[in-house]
């Protein structure tokens, strides 16, 4: 018996490699899948995107898994552009539930990234990827000192996440580059970040770009 509960797990965990649209996909072990509203599944073939990003469709999910997907899926279409902090506001909200365990819809987040542009970009990822939205009162963001980083907040639990020095030392980088490269918000300057993104989106492994500091509420540093 003990021999057959070893080679079930086995085949278990061998179909969730093999199949990067299985429901229990490997780098969603410890996430609560998120429920849809009017969808009944979330697209995941190819042939549904655009060229440039159909490539990479199958990729991003063996890498991410799906509830990663889902988010950063919903973060583009609401952002209105494939950006950059919008993508690793995405990673982090999702990183944040994967830390937590906390379900979908059940944090409180406090970002600190302020409201302008490019940082608050990263606003759009925190809300698609953890429910936490402007609309239900559970997101609030700073406008001292922005940064990259944010608290999430779950039963006694208060998680702060922020990018780590050298990733946001090259999305700066890359950032400034391009407007150099393109003299401004133009159409060619969004194009090539447009293409930035999607490898960004692919590379980022959100278990690797975080600082991660997770403390009980009413705890000092």
């Amino acid at each position: 018996m003990r021999r057959k509960g070893y080679l079930f797990l086995f085949v278990f965990a061998l179909l969730c490699v093999l199949s990067p649209f299985a429901h229990a996909h490997t780098a969603d072990i410890h996430m609560n899948r998120r429920a849809s509203v009017v969808l009944n599944e979330f697209p995941v073939d190819p042939s549904m995107f655009k060229e440039d990003v159909r490539p990479y469709v199958k990729k991003i999910i063996e890498r991410h898994g799906l509830e990663e997907w889902k988010a950063c899926l919903l973060t583009n279409e609401f952002h209105r552009h494939l950006g950059i902090y919008s993508i690793v506001g995405a990673k982090m909200g999702i990183r944040a539930r994967e830390i937590l365990e906390a379900p979908f819809d059940e944090l409180k987040v406090i970002s600190i990234t302020g409201k302008s542009p490019p940082l608050s970009c990263m606003n759009d990822g925190l809300q698609a990827a953890t429910g936490a939205s402007l609309g239900r009162g559970a997101i609030e963001v700073l406008e001292q000192n922005p940064k990259v980083a944010a608290v999430f907040i779950y039963g006694n639990k208060k998680l702060t996440l922020e990018i780590k020095k050298d990733v946001l030392n090259r999305i700066k980088k890359d950032i400034s580059t391009a407007l150099k490269m393109y003299g401004g918000l133009n159409r060619e300057y969004f194009a090539h970040i447009r293409e930035l993104s999607i490898n960004y989106w692919l590379e980022l492994d959100r278990k690797k770009i975080f600082d991660e500091t997770v403390r009980l509420k009413g705890k000092q540093k």
